[in-house]
This record gives structure tokens, sequence and C-alpha cells, in this order.
């Protein structure tokens, strides 16, 4: 079997034992998206952590750090029309930051703005309790790519989702949950991606390692009743498909 190893959505910053991860990757030759939380850990990580083949950074300002830091919005912005992965960007409308539910939208509606005007962007988007705001902020015109991470939005808004174009990120999370599998249900076969969002999942608290990404595949293929080998080659298309630029 031709196995094929990716994973769109990782805060490889956040880990204590980072050179030991990229090792891994690089090893395993796991093509890797590794998203940021704000501008200035965006460059940290670029600092500090080698390019290579496998793994590109993503310039991010998460909606729940935007009202405690906001002088990396100006950051985000200077930064951006010099970047082609960008996230971890959205909404979070959970009850402890419904005081900033319009801080979020305006940062949001701007960055989706900026991001179609520059063309072929790719983002990996946070939608917590905030699904149908996030897909009407982004519209079925979008220049680039959607990744909808970790999505947990109604049958409604997957559907939504799916007409406009947008891909889903899948964790171990989703797999395990019966509101994750029935999302992943409704989702086409040529929308699916993978992601650990490691650190903040319980299987990736600690450790971080590749063999996730089978375990996770034959998971999916059981769910969608799909050979093993052929969801491998379906998922290769698809994370092939985000890379393509639009001109």
């Amino acid at each position: 079997m031709n196995k094929f190893h990716f994973d769109t959505h990782v805060h490889l910053d956040l880990y204590k034992d980072t050179d030991n991860i990229i090792t891994h990757i690089n090893e395993r030759k796991s093509y890797t998206i590794a998203v940021t939380n704000l501008p200035i850990l965006y460059e940290k990580a670029r600092k500090n952590i080698p390019d290579t083949k496998y793994i590109r950074f993503a310039l991010g300002l998460h909606p729940e750090l935007i009202h405690e830091f906001p002088e990396q919005v100006t950051e985000f912005f200077k930064k951006l029309k010099k970047v082609r992965y960008v996230g971890e960007i959205g909404l979070d409308f959970s009850k402890e930051y419904t005081a900033y539910q319009n801080l979020q939208q305006e940062f949001f509606k701007k960055c989706i703005t900026e991001c179609h005007r520059l063309g072929n962007k790719i983002l990996s988007i946070h939608s917590r309790k905030a699904a149908k705001k996030v897909i009407d902020i982004i519209g079925p015109e979008f220049n680039g790519k959607v990744i909808l991470h970790w999505f947990n939005g109604n049958q409604s808004d997957t559907r939504r989702a799916i007409d406009n174009g947008y891909y889903f990120s899948i964790n171990n999370e989703m797999i395990k949950s019966i509101s994750g599998r029935k999302i992943i249900e409704l989702i086409p076969l040529n929308r699916i991606l993978l992601e650990s969002d490691g650190p903040f999942t319980r299987t990736f608290k600690n450790k971080y390692n590749i063999d996730f990404i089978d375990d996770l595949i034959i998971s999916i293929s059981t769910l969608k009743q799909c050979k093993i080998e052929d969801m491998y080659t379906i998922l290769r298309n698809n994370f092939k498909t985000i890379l393509e630029t639009n001109d």
C-alpha cells in the first residue's frame, strides 16, 4: 500500500520537544502545516525552526487572543501579503468570549477580504459555536482554499460549507464522538483532510506521532465504507488539490 502522510493543523511551536518532532516528521516524510496563534509566535517559530521540505508555517491570530493582544492585529496584516498559509484564524463564540464577538468579526472580515484580494491563500479556520457566521463571512466566492478545522457546526452549516467548496480537517476527537461522526458522514470524500491539532487533543497532548494518521485513516475508511488503500489515494489527491494555485 502506498501510504501518504500529512497533517494540516498542528501547533508545532507549542511542544517542548519540537526538535525531536521535526526529526520525526522529516524521517516519516509527513507534509505538515504548522499553525500559529499570534504573529509574534509565527516569527519566533520561523527563526527557531529550520525550513524543511515537509513543514510549512502558517501565520495566525487566534480569535481567543485578539482582545488580549490588539497590537498583533497590525503585525498580522503587515505579514499577510508575504505568506501563503494562514491559520489559526476564525471566530469563537463560546460563552467566555461573548464580549469580544464584534472585535473577532471585525478582524475576521478584514482578514478574509485581504486574503481574497491577495489570492491563493490556504486558510485553517476555527469556528467553535460560530459556524454559521464564519460561513457567512467567507461566502462562496473566496479566492483561495478554506479548511474548516475541527468543525462542529450543524447539518445545515455543514452542507453550506460543502456547497461553498470548503475542506474539512478531521482529527481523532471527531471520529470518536457521535456529533463528529455525523459531520464526517456528510462530508464528500474529496473534501476530507486530516489534522492532529496537537497538543490540544487528548491523543497528542504530550506526544506527537505520525502513526495517528494511519489509525485515523482506518477509522474514516470504516465510517465512509471505503477501502483503506482507496482512502490513502483520495486523501493524497485532496492534499495536492489544496496546494494548487488558482492561476
